[in-house]
């Protein structure tokens, strides 16, 4: 059973605290996604990510605290669009700051945090809040996982769109993860007219040239990809993927003393 921290008792808290000093915090915002996908996506996808990291592990015999995601973050480009509910960058780096303290003095020092949400401010928010806790806490570790630029490329494969490369939100991959875990919460109805948009080939250019919002950055209907083509067979595939790359994360980046353990237990499942 994993050890979800909405689930667990002070007791079942307490005695967790002295098995590992891992945990996982997820971050994510309520932010439009398309027309067709709930606005609690990337919560969904982030938290998802931590579960099936942390069972992988558990499986291999190291325990994890899965603390309650913050459900709120910077999420500006976006904010164009109903429902987008975005934060002050301050706003997020106190918050990341005062949750990984609260669990840093209760003996959780290792953490790997996870956005299902890649805008660059947001990230570089929550890092601050996680460095400023290890300016009080010196044993404190902290990665954020950055399964998007290099774990996510690993599942393109899986993916049935003509270019994952540019699906970057709300398309494929994403309606395919929530496909996965929420098919009831996919509008059918409305999934089936949407056409492909490929406008994310020139996403980053624009960005990097000050454009700050979807709308401009190509992105009418809150979506770049082909969302079309999902499926949950692929959600699922591309869940067991990321895992794989962010229990690799965790090795490298939090569990320094126990690699070679785990390097023999998991078998380096990475080559995909």
């Amino acid at each position: 059973m994993l050890n979800k921290m909405h689930a667990m008792n002070r007791d079942q808290f307490k005695e967790l605290s002295t098995k590992t000093d891992l945990a996982f915090l997820p971050v994510s915002p309520m932010e439009a996604h398309g027309p067709h996908l709930p606005l609690s996506a990337d919560v969904l996808t982030a938290c998802q990510m931590a579960e099936d990291t942390a069972r992988k592990l558990q499986d291999n015999g190291i325990e994890s605290l899965i603390a309650t995601p913050i459900t709120y973050c910077l999420a500006d480009a976006a904010s164009c669009f109903p429902g987008t509910t975005t934060i002050r960058a301050e706003t997020l780096t106190a918050i990341v700051e005062d949750v990984c303290t609260g669990l840093a003095r209760q003996g959780f020092k290792k953490m790997m945090l996870i956005s299902g949400h890649a805008e660059g401010p947001s990230i570089d928010a929550i890092k601050q809040g996680a460095e400023n806790v290890k300016q009080k806490y010196s044993d404190f570790e902290f990665h954020f996982s950055d399964f998007f630029a290099e774990g996510l490329p690993k599942a393109f494969h899986v993916c049935k769109g003509e270019h994952p490369e540019w699906d970057i939100h709300a398309g494929e991959i994403e309606t395919a993860q929530i496909m996965y875990l929420h098919p009831e919460w996919v509008d059918m109805k409305i999934l089936n007219t949407l056409k492909p948009n490929h406008a994310a080939e020139h996403f980053f250019e624009k960005w990097e040239a000050g454009v700050d919002n979807f709308i401009d950055l190509g992105a009418p209907d809150t979506y770049f990809g082909d969302p079309r083509v999902a499926t949950a067979e692929t959600g699922r595939k591309i869940f067991d993927i990321i895992s794989d790359f962010i229990v690799e994360e965790v090795e490298k980046n939090l569990l320094k003393s126990e690699n070679d353990t785990l390097k023999e237990a998991i078998g380096w499942r990475y080559s995909l």
